[in-house]
């Protein structure tokens, strides 16, 4: 049985021991829920996209309108994938950038400076593409916020409702000075590290420790821009 936001609430609300407090109860879910979204990296908030990169430009090219963060990059040349690394935006200031390096993109930073004004985040590449290329993209996306969700049916995104009604008491005692609060706390991190152990598919997949791949290349200390394009 998924429960609705509302019932979320009212519940959290009886463990604190604070039932009139319904606003307070609806903003203290929706805080937790945003502290899911921009703290962890959860499986269940990523998605995949295409985005369109025309031939000689670094960009600036527009990220999607829910862009969080990025989880990978690629595209493909005759079947083959190549995986773009992540950069600073003073290391791609850095780069030379002219059309006569146009190769295979093996960099993209991003600056988000416009979306805390309502914006588009901004992506670029480097070197320059010397045709035009489909980047697959996959980024783990900024959710919503429930509209009133001391009322609403909605159902939240996060499957772990036990541990929202926890967290959303949690945040209520410490509105009301409950003594429980510091307690309430280590419970709900336990709850929420062994949500974390097993979210996902990609528990069981061995993870790999990499150089840096700005300063450990293919090609030895040559910059991929010379090697031999397409």
């Amino acid at each position: 049985m998924s429960y609705t936001a509302a019932q979320i609430v009212a519940d959290a609300l009886a463990i604190a021991k604070c039932p009139g407090f319904t606003a307070q109860g609806g903003r203290a879910l929706n805080f937790v829920l945003d502290d899911l979204v921009l703290h962890r990296n959860l499986k269940v908030n990523l998605i995949t996209t295409n985005l369109i990169i025309p031939a000689y430009s670094n960009g600036p090219f527009p990220l999607e309108a829910n862009y969080l963060r990025t989880y990978d990059m690629f595209y493909e040349i005759q079947g083959e994938p190549y995986f773009l690394n992540p950069a600073s935006l003073k290391q791609f200031d850095s780069e030379t950038q002219q059309v006569s390096l146009a190769n295979y993109p093996y960099e993209w930073a991003s600056d988000l400076s416009a979306v805390a004004t309502g914006g588009l985040g901004q992506l670029y590449i480097y070197p320059q593409s010397a045709q035009d290329i489909t980047v697959t993209h996959r980024y783990y996306l900024r959710q919503n916020p429930i509209t009133s969700p001391e009322t609403s049916a909605a159902i939240p995104w996060f499957s772990d409702q036990d541990y929202l009604i926890e967290a959303t008491a949690m945040r209520m005692m410490r509105i009301t000075d409950d003594s429980r609060y510091n307690a309430w706390v280590e419970m709900c991190d336990k709850m929420l590290e062994t949500h974390l152990l097993t979210e996902g598919d990609e528990q069981q997949v061995v993870k790999e420790v990499q150089l840096d791949p700005r300063r450990f290349r293919i090609g030895g200390s040559n910059r991929p821009t010379k090697l031999d394009p397409w």
